[in-house]
């Protein structure tokens, strides 16, 4: 499978880079990779060496992360 056919697919699948999801939920990518790691984000596809998460599974785990970060403030 060619690179263009692979951001073809995950386009289709709607997932996400770990770079992107680290932007659009404010954390360091670094941070992302140890939660990965950790097994705390849900929906990520590993594909060999390549990481990617699927958009909807991974934005609602943040949202329910955020929501009781805020709830113990």
């Amino acid at each position: 499978m060619t690179i263009k056919e692979q951001i073809e697919a995950a386009r289709a699948q709607d997932l996400l880079t770990v770079a992107q999801f680290a932007l659009l939920a404010q954390y360091n990518p670094q941070t992302v990779y140890r939660k990965i790691d950790a097994g705390e984000i849900p929906g990520v596809v590993r594909h060999g060496r390549t990481i990617r998460l699927h958009r909807a599974t991974a934005l609602a785990w943040h949202r329910t992360a955020r929501e009781l970060a805020d709830a113990r403030r």
